[in-house]
């Protein structure tokens, strides 16, 4: 992985920090670079009026539907190098279309795990043959801990955990023998159950309830959303209890209360 090529959850303007920077094409949801190994991905809202169905999944996989407008999709042109992008060596940088123009986030670098065939409308409502990416980050979904109880474990041993496993390198911490392998989201959701010690960080008052778990029961938020591929990394989650989450997601200042959140953490 290219070191700082790019920051999760960081705005850039699409022309002048990535295409002028590094080429590809500027009106492309799939950019392969001539003179770089990257493949820039785009995706957004506006997909949708093309035919295009995409989806990032709790657990941190991304299905990506593949190019092209009209009639049936083909493995060639983009989408060939998104299939080919593990023989080729290249690298895969996802980034989400934000209202303004050229106003593109990072998400983060993914790799192709698989793909399927899928029969969605083209631009014109035909229904037509698509192709469907699974994308999953670079370090994969899961992280070799080397620790048996997430609870157990230290803040800031969680945090490392995660930040490793965001940037692909490898955690393994103790003997061979002691390591067990966790989802990164439930790395990252302990984390931040962690940090809040049984605290709504939305209204400061305790959980409401005690879990089956035995523990305060908070619910982990991405302050940029998960679903719009909000980076699932330890600065981007908060735990809330129920009525502040769904504040959050569904309250007239939702927008607002997130935005608060963001510069508390902050």
């Amino acid at each position: 992985m290219s070191p700082n090529l790019f920051v999760p959850g960081e705005t850039y303007h699409r022309v002048e920090d990535i295409h002028e920077e590094y080429g590809g094409n500027r009106y492309s949801g799939i950019s392969p670079c001539a003179d770089y190994p990257y493949v820039f991905v785009f995706y957004g809202e506006s997909g949708e009026w093309h035919g295009y169905d995409d989806e990032m999944l709790d657990d941190g996989t991304f299905l990506y539907t593949g190019e092209g407008r009209d009639g049936d999709m083909e493995l060639n042109g983009g989408n060939a190098a998104i299939y080919n992008q593990p023989n080729n060596n290249t690298e895969l940088h996802v980034f989400e279309i934000e209202d303004g123009a050229w106003e593109v986030t990072y998400v983060g670098q993914y790799q192709y795990k698989d793909h399927h065939w899928v029969r969605l409308p083209d631009r014109n409502d035909n229904m037509r043959d698509a192709i469907r990416f699974e994308l999953v980050p670079v370090g994969g979904l899961e992280i070799d801990t080397g620790v048996r109880d997430l609870s157990a474990t230290s803040t800031e041993e969680l945090y490392e955990l995660a930040e490793q496993s965001v940037s692909g390198e490898s955690t393994p911490t103790e003997a061979s023998s002691s390591r067990t392998t966790y989802r990164r989201s439930d790395v990252v959701r302990q984390y931040a159950l962690n940090v809040a010690d049984g605290v709504c960080q939305g209204c400061g008052s305790d959980a409401p309830f005690v879990g089956e778990d035995g523990e305060p029961f908070l619910e982990v938020h991405h302050m940029k959303r998960r679903s719009d591929g909000g980076a699932d990394h330890p600065d981007n989650v908060i735990a809330l209890c129920p009525n502040c989450h769904r504040r959050v997601h569904h309250g007239r200042d939702g927008d607002e209360f997130n935005q608060q959140l963001i510069e508390q953490v902050s």
